[in-house]
């Protein structure tokens, strides 16, 4: 499997085929969709001689609603297909020979964890809401949607009496919902803010605005935190990108001071309010990095943690980061490549590997979380 999800084939030229629906070992007929010129797209169109890890995808919109992609593989495949892209990763983009063992992190069962979801309007009013269609802005109305939390189920229904239009802009067309532990949040298209969203993650309430970032399975988020955490107690620990704060409220009970750091202004409503020792600082990451190299103040902090969007940090970030040398980074992402490539100005400057976990907060998808453990040389 290749990053992005597709089955990987070669022609007799060696040139190679990226082929939607298909598992690894197995023989299919596939329709050529692109000749790309180096590469060729195409699709199955039969099975011929199924992989042994081929499954019956259990949603009836599979194939044509755009999400969950990887339903017809057994569970076990997929987590083995994340590890084998990520492998690839950091032999290709971060160039490594060697890296510790990479753990899998995955929830008890891969159904029912998603507590995060961005419905999209029915062409017709009066029609349940859905998700789009692959590569489209169509919409495909839901019936059931079973990698949803149970707060969310029928969420679809209760949206098909108000209007949107499907080609407007994200926030002028979507639905956002939130659901957990017993509660659910809905903000529509025109909405004002309304009530934030709140959960309890290890003890520590969390708000946060329900068309705003929070991670999407709640389940899973225990987990993640103690690997970012830690059992280690310092005077000091940074959160880089912190979002409403998920890891500095958990860092506040082991470090003497803790710096919070987020630009994004929905996450900078919130974060204030679920913190109660931590200083939150309202700024780019980059910005308050060379802040703290030019007052002096900020060398050798105990541990910081960095989550970045999927653009990952900027090499700007990095190289502030890296001289200010702390003596362990934490990084947590959501995009496997541009992790690899951190990585990369990472490791060239004294730092050392010493923790992989992959973290399956979607299931049925190729998308993963990693984090990742490094340490610097003081």
């Amino acid at each position: 499997m290749a990053a992005g999800g597709r089955a990987v084939a070669r022609l007799d030229d060696g040139r190679v085929v990226f082929v939607e629906g298909a598992a690894p070992g197995e023989t299919v007929e596939a329709e050529i969709l692109a000749d790309k010129g180096r590469f060729l797209e195409g699709r199955v169109l039969r099975v011929l001689d199924p992989s042994p890890d081929r499954v019956e995808p259990a949603c009836p919109h599979f194939g044509d609603c755009g999400g969950c992609s990887w339903q017809y593989l057994s569970y076990p495949a997929q987590l083995e297909a994340k590890r084998s892209i990520l492998e690839d990763s950091l032999r290709r983009l971060a160039r490594l020979e060697s890296w510790p063992r990479i753990e899998i992190a995955a929830p008890d069962s891969p159904w029912g964890g998603r507590n995060r979801a961005q419905f999209q309007p029915p062409s017709l009013p009066g029609r349940p809401w859905g998700f789009f269609a692959a590569g489209t802005r169509r919409t495909v109305e839901l019936s059931q949607c079973p990698v949803l939390a149970p707060e969310l189920q029928g969420v679809w229904t209760e949206l098909s009496g108000r209007g949107a239009d499907p080609l407007a802009e994200r926030r002028g067309r979507s639905a956002f919902a939130w659901g957990g532990q017993g509660r659910r949040w809905i903000r529509g298209p025109d909405d004002p803010p309304g009530e934030a969203a709140q959960v309890d993650v290890g003890g520590k309430i969390l708000r946060f605005s329900v068309d705003g970032f929070f991670q999407s399975h709640l389940g899973m988020l225990p987990r993640m935190v103690e690997e970012v955490v830690g059992e280690g107690r310092g005077a000091e620990a940074w959160d880089l990108y912190s979002g409403v704060g998920l890891f500095a409220a958990h860092l506040e009970d082991r470090y003497g001071i803790v710096h919070a750091v987020e630009s994004d202004p929905l996450a900078a409503k919130h974060a204030p309010g679920n913190l109660v020792r931590a200083v939150h600082h309202q700024s780019g990451v980059e910005d308050w990095l060379e802040e703290r190299i030019r007052s002096g103040t900020g060398e050798n902090p105990d541990l910081v943690v960095v989550d970045p969007p999927r653009q990952g940090m900027t090499s700007r970030a990095v190289s502030a980061l890296v001289s200010l040398r702390p003596r362990t980074v934490r990084y947590v992402s959501c995009a496997h490549d541009t992790l690899s490539r951190d990585l990369r100005q990472f490791l060239t400057n004294s730092f050392h590997l010493d923790r992989i976990v992959l973290m399956d907060l979607y299931p049925h998808t190729p998308h993963m979380e990693v984090v990742v453990s490094l340490h610097g040389d003081l």
